[in-house]
């Protein structure tokens, strides 16, 4: 069972506000709108994004990762992973 059930609906609420605001993205696009709006869009666009993996994250590292360190399951390999995912949401392409 996924660690994040406690905070579905607030992580659905922003995943729905997201494709909302990738919808007007694409609207604008098609309109030709001024670039400088369209990247503020796109900017706030990776900060929910950004917002709604963080509490995932949260949750994770709350729920899975402690279970695992608790009962000593499989650490080193969550933990690996662990690390993965966090350097890909931290590292710059």
């Amino acid at each position: 069972m996924p660690s994040y059930l406690k905070d579905k609906k607030e992580i659905l609420v922003r995943l729905r506000k997201l494709e909302g605001q990738l919808k007007g993205i694409q609207r604008m696009v098609e309109a030709e709108k001024y670039c400088v709006d369209v990247l503020n869009q796109l900017s706030a666009v990776v900060a929910a994004t950004q917002s709604a993996a963080s509490i995932i994250l949260k949750d994770h590292i709350q729920g899975c990762i402690r279970d695992a360190l608790i009962h000593d399951e499989n650490s080193d390999e969550l933990m690996n992973e662990l690390l993965t995912v966090i350097e890909r949401f931290t590292s710059k392409k």
